[in-house]
């Protein structure tokens, strides 16, 4: 199987059934407010940005319009009045991806956007932008790639090779793959029957410990060869039931590398990628939380940060731009660490974009630096003059904020303009 296939099948498909979840929360209200239409944002914004870079054009081109119809409730009217045409739209944009990854589960080849669904929605964003003056600069905007630099991508999908991959069931099933030279299959393992492993084994440690306290003097030497027995097939158990909770960053690093080499070649740009540390091991759930924080901050670096050849030539900089990423156990917590050599955050534009959202609690000139650096993980502020497919419409930084709180996580930034980023997680 193609490891990044399967990690965008896999993420994506998890964001859908985050989307649905979310929206059966709200669906049936007369107003859907603004925690909805962000918690909707982020997941499309991640769609769409995943997919770009896979090249599924139609996912993305999809993703792009409703992100767009999105930009308009959140810089319109704040909540959605109209809650049976927004189902409509949505269920319709939900339902088109939810096929398109099927397919790609199947190798088959994928769909153009639904010509009425694109219409539908092209419409609901005009009338949007009429009724509330918005400006279509602050929809879109966005600078692309031009084609000769899109043909350069390496085309990751072709229909015809099947993907093995399985979806959640009912029954909330959880998927574990061994892939090797001997063993190419999916075993699936139900929550409940992890649930019974753990307590057996829970159980098992526990008849150990009393073991070693019942037998006298006597009888131990008899019983020490079956307790050293059990206490190793416990050691076995205890690590096979880790091996269903537990993952590392292996595959995200992969896919990150992949990213960074695929934005390099459409903004024309020299960056290289060094992560340590990758093979640590997290909870499933903590390392997707941070893995998703981790892809939009390797997009706004390489988009925002990492200048292009000519402007590190122009600065005496070195040519190939640096982004590091490292791993590492601190006390009981993981530390992740982000950091580049690039231009650094202009602080003036960061207070002037916290300006324009309206969100300054006091005077500019008021702020501490560290004040400053917070501001980027409001909602909606973005220091990016055009937006493009990867970045630029003020979602990353709340993406990753959202991402880290989630799991309990502290998030701090420290910059210095004309040198570079860096981004502490601890979780």
């Amino acid at each position: 199987m193609d490891s990044m296939m399967g990690i965008f099948y896999e993420e994506s498909s998890r964001l859908v059934e985050e989307l649905k979840r979310n929206f059966s929360e709200y669906i049936g209200k007369d107003i859907y407010g603004q925690e909805l239409i962000q918690e909707i944002f982020r997941a499309v914004h991640t769609i769409k940005a995943d997919a770009t870079m896979m090249l599924f054009d139609g996912i993305a081109a999809l993703s792009k319009k409703f992100e767009r119809l999105l930009y308009c409730f959140r810089n319109g009217p704040k909540v959605i009045e109209d809650t049976e045409l927004f189902d409509g739209v949505f269920c319709g944009y939900v339902d088109f991806v939810e096929q398109e990854l099927d397919k790609i589960a199947q190798g088959e080849a994928l769909e153009n956007v639904p010509e009425e669904l694109s219409k539908n929605i092209s419409e609901y964003v005009d009338n949007l932008k009429e009724q509330y003056e918005l400006d279509e600069s602050q929809i879109t905007g966005k600078k692309t790639a031009d084609k000769k630099e899109k043909a350069k991508r390496q085309i990751y999908y072709i229909p015809g090779a099947q993907v093995p991959v399985e979806k959640s069931d009912k029954e909330e099933k959880r998927v574990v793959k061994y892939e090797n030279k001997d063993l190419n299959g999916v075993i699936v393992i139900k929550k409940s029957d992890l649930n019974k492993i753990q307590l057996n084994i829970t159980k098992m440690g526990s008849v150990i410990k009393t073991l070693k306290k019942v037998s006298d003097r006597e009888n131990y030497e008899l019983v020490l060869p079956e307790i050293n027995s059990l206490v190793e097939i416990n050691k076995e158990l205890s690590n096979v039931a880790k091996g269903f909770t537990k993952g590392d960053f292996t595959a995200v690093a992969e896919k990150m590398e992949i990213l960074v080499d695929e934005m390099s070649a459409a903004l024309n740009k020299n960056v290289r990628l060094l992560v340590k540390g990758e093979d640590i091991m997290i909870d499933k759930y903590k390392r997707d939380k941070i893995s998703t924080a981790l892809i939009h901050m390797i997009r706004n670096s390489v988009d925002h940060g990492i200048e292009d050849l000519e402007t590190r030539e122009r600065l005496g900089k070195t040519p190939v731009g640096l982004i590091k990423i490292k791993f590492q156990n601190e006390n009981e917590n993981i530390m992740i660490t982000v950091e580049d050599d690039g231009a650094g955050i202009n602080s003036g534009k960061v207070i002037e974009a916290a300006q324009k959202a309206g969100v300054l609690k006091k005077k500019p000139e008021e702020y501490k630096k560290e004040e400053i650096m917070e501001l980027l993980l409001v909602n909606g502020i973005s220091t990016t003059d055009i937006p493009n497919d990867y970045s630029g419409r003020g979602v990353g930084m709340d993406v990753i904020n959202h991402s880290i709180k989630e799991i309990g996580g502290k998030l701090n930034i420290t910059s210095e303009e004309g040198f570079g980023t860096k981004i502490e997680m601890e979780v």
